[in-house]
């Protein structure tokens, strides 16, 4: 039976999963990130004191519609304050040993509440169009000058980055700070003044310990919201350039890197990194992923992940990173943007998800970049990192962000070895078919000898001495006996080839001691199960 439903009611569900508040045809757009200015150092001797600074920013207004920009009612400072104007966000990140983080406080932001309308530039011709607004076609060029005037410098925690609003009754600006008494607290005109800032106020601030690090990359990021802007062209919101912070002997110096800037989360400048973003539909912000894997090293990949809540309302109170059940995780970290580990966020494994969990006073909100790394057997797979949200709010409790995650074992650790110094033994990378390279490597004593020993199935029979047999040796199929190099490597070439249908195998290493644990001759390796053309967890 077909049941006609009204053409109301077909429109009613449809703007139930519209973005609110969405403008059609706005886009603004950053295209480029201006040179850094340093405001000085203060603190403990170098390295232990920390820096101010701020960075200039190009953007355009590359949409079909002007962009209302009103900053003051009758468009005039001490007059009651709108919210009908873009913000600016800004924040210093670095690159090394292999990790993208960043490096500066949450910060404050740039309140930009005059319109200019330059032509020219990487924008197209500057339309004509209505007086306080971004024009189409338009481009507008802010120096250190005007994004760190403290003036005009607001909490980031103010704003709706997904919705670009903010109330300036109560707000940083109407309340001042100090801050005013009686009614000029919550009258929405500016009370804020910055007479009396030292030169750090509500800029940002980077620790001179992130900053001397060897063979580091520095980068600055510009990020605009503005009101009414659709979630699907915000990608363009944002962007970065690589800096030169370098350290004089008594001063610090900035620089601004030759190459152009690069569109996007910052995170697109990791170099090696894979990068990935969603939002929690229509109702909240974005999250970008950047994620990196390197190895397999003595058996283990390392994870590296990078989460940049671009402008997520909610924020992040975990994240969820599918792993196989019977994997190991090892050497877990965590990093966020303090010094404080009492609000560092805890991990815990449950079976196969590895989650990592705020503190209630630490969410990951907007403008802001937290890392988690770790080594796994699980080789990288496609996957989903799942994200819980911090509040209570529009859209899912929870929201997914394809990535890579640790999602193939083809070569399952069975268990410890044992002896004094006991082998150890390894996969070079993952027996899926094909894979012509794939072999078994066992670290032994230098120049010393090797048994690798192959069964049709695993076993767990005790052999005395803390030893342990996982091969059955019922099923044995073959002993190889190779002699380590003068680094104790020692190699089995175990070619994986394409059509080979899955199979089971189990492996061991024993080395050639006297007085080993296992029959007074040998020392035995950890287990390993091997899965060849293997897809997925066991």
């Amino acid at each position: 039976m077909r049941i006609a439903l009204p053409v109301s009611l077909l429109l009613a569900s449809a703007n139930l999963t519209a973005q609110v508040g969405a403008v059609p045809g706005t886009d603004i757009r950053i295209f480029d990130v201006g040179s850094p200015t340093i405001y000085g150092r203060r603190g403990l001797a170098y390295p232990n004191g920390e820096i101010a600074m701020a960075v200039g920013h190009s953007m355009c207004n590359t949409g079909t519609v002007h962009l209302p920009w009103v900053g003051w009612v009758g468009g005039g400072s001490g007059s009651v304050m709108l919210d009908t104007y873009p913000k600016i966000a800004f924040l210093i990140a670095r690159e090394s040993g292999g990790r993208m983080v960043q490096i500066s406080n949450k910060g404050h932001l740039k309140h930009s509440r005059v319109a200019f309308n330059f032509n020219g530039g990487p924008c197209g011709g500057c339309q004509s169009g209505p007086s306080q607004t971004f024009r189409i076609g338009c481009y507008d060029v802010y120096s250190t000058g005007f994004n760190g005037n403290q003036f005009n410098l607001g909490p980031t925690a103010e704003i709706d980055p997904w919705l670009g609003s903010w109330n300036p009754v109560g707000s940083y600006f109407d309340r001042g700070d100090p801050a005013v008494v009686g009614a000029a607290a919550t009258d929405g005109i500016q009370s804020l003044t910055s007479a009396g800032f030292d030169a750090f106020k509500n800029r940002l601030l980077v620790r001179e310990q992130e900053l001397a690090v060897p063979g580091a990359k520095f980068f600055g990021q510009a990020h605009v919201v503005a009101k009414g802007e659709p979630g699907n062209v915000r990608g363009n919101n944002f962007a970065s350039r690589q800096l030169g912070i370098t350290w004089g002997g008594s001063s610090w110096s900035p620089t601004l890197g030759l190459a152009p800037a690069v569109q996007g989360s910052v995170l697109q400048q990791w170099t090696g990194a894979s990068v990935t973003t969603a939002s929690n539909g229509s109702d909240d912000g974005h999250f970008v992923i950047g994620v990196k894997v390197t190895g397999p090293v003595n058996g283990l990949w390392h994870y590296e992940y990078a989460v940049h809540n671009q402008d997520n309302t909610r924020g992040a109170a975990a994240l969820r990173i599918p792993v196989c059940a019977t994997a190991r995780v090892q050497n877990l970290g965590f990093r966020d943007l303090d010094t404080d580990s009492l609000n560092d966020w805890t991990s815990s494994r449950n079976g196969g998800e590895l989650s990592l969990l705020a503190t209630v006073d630490n969410p990951l909100d907007w403008n802001t970049i937290y890392n988690v790394w770790f080594d796994s057997d699980a080789a990288p797979q496609p996957g989903n990192l799942v994200i819980d949200a911090a509040r209570i709010g529009p859209g899912s409790l929870q929201m997914s962000v394809p990535t890579t995650v640790p999602g193939l074992l083809g070569t399952e650790y069975l268990g410890v070895g044992c002896g004094n110094g006991a082998p150890s033994l390894f996969a070079n990378g993952a027996p899926v078919s094909p894979n012509p390279g794939y072999a078994l490597q066992a670290l032994v004593s230098a120049n010393g000898f090797a048994v690798f020993a192959f069964a049709g199935q695993t076993a767990n029979v005790p052999l005395g001495g803390g030893c342990t047999l996982f091969v059955d040796d019922t099923q044995l199929l073959a002993l190889h006996l190779v002699q380590a190099d003068a680094g104790g490597a020692a190699s089995w070439p175990m070619p994986i080839p394409a059509g080979l249908a899955p199979t089971d195998l189990a492996a061991q290493a024993f080395e050639l001691v006297s007085g080993g644990p296992v029959l007074g001759l040998l020392a035995a390796s950890n287990g390993l199960r091997i899965r060849g053309a293997a897809s997925g967890c066991p």
